[in-house]
């Protein structure tokens, strides 16, 4: 909330860890930390399907085309004879397909091994299923007890780059663009009066819709710098406080 009173108030200094609490920026160390597992989990995904790619598994017997795993023969229904046709004709129709797999994991992988050193970090609530957030109540409770909400509603997506000396830098921008969407994003004054009555019960869809409504292209850069592993574990609790 007070990050929000800072926007609506013209504050356009960069977000820092100043603005966040120990356990708040303890938030962010624990969801970069579980994407870089879920990120870990996907390209060795992407490894083993690429892999088994390239292996042959077997021949098919009727059409003599050597398989992989994960490429299946298929037949579709030609509509003119009504008959089933096979949707690879020859091996070299057949390879071709297996190929295009092959690339797109490949792809995967390549990208993972390009950006080994950054971790997108996706947020916490998914907004395609609860788009508004908290009601009042609620919020105002999270917002005073839960380090997790306050991070959610004031970071929500970002980028975490780690560095040669091993802090990590945190990086966003604070706006009410929407994910997936880098401009201004407007509400007209019709839309804004018959949405309100639903916003004002939830703070998050009231906020959105007041900054689309009166502040569409406002926006402040984060950019937060989290301390090493080795600072960490060098720390008590009492310092790592301070040092915050």
């Amino acid at each position: 909330m007070r990050l929000f009173g800072e926007y609506l108030l013209k504050d356009q200094s960069p977000i820092t860890e100043k603005d966040f609490t120990p356990e708040e920026l303890q938030v962010i160390v624990e969801q970069i930390g579980e994407q870089d597992k879920l990120n870990a989990k996907a390209e060795q995904r992407a490894k083993a399907k690429a892999e088994r790619l390239r292996e042959p598994s077997s021949v098919d017997e009727r059409t003599g085309i050597k398989q992989v795993k994960g490429v299946g023969l298929r037949q579709t229904l030609n509509e003119k004879t009504n008959k089933l046709e096979d949707v690879y004709k020859n091996q070299n129709e057949y390879n071709k397909e297996v190929q295009k797999q092959i690339n797109k994991y490949q792809d995967q992988i390549d990208s993972f091994e390009k950006t080994r050193n950054k971790t997108s970090v996706t947020g916490y609530r998914d907004s395609r299923t609860d788009p508004a957030g908290e009601m009042l109540v609620g919020a105002i409770i999270n917002t005073f007890s839960s380090p997790a909400y306050n991070i959610e509603t004031s970071l929500g997506h970002y980028n975490a780059y780690k560095n040669e000396d091993g802090t990590v830098t945190v990086k966003d921008t604070y706006d009410f663009y929407g994910l997936g969407h880098d401009k201004e994003r407007t509400v007209s004054l019709k839309d804004f009066i018959t949405s309100l009555p639903e916003a004002i019960t939830k703070p998050e869809a009231f906020g959105t819709l007041l900054s689309r409504f009166a502040l569409p292209n406002r926006q402040r850069d984060v950019n937060i710098t989290l301390p090493s592993n080795k600072d960490k574990q060098a720390k008590t609790a009492k310092t790592f406080k301070e040092a915050l």
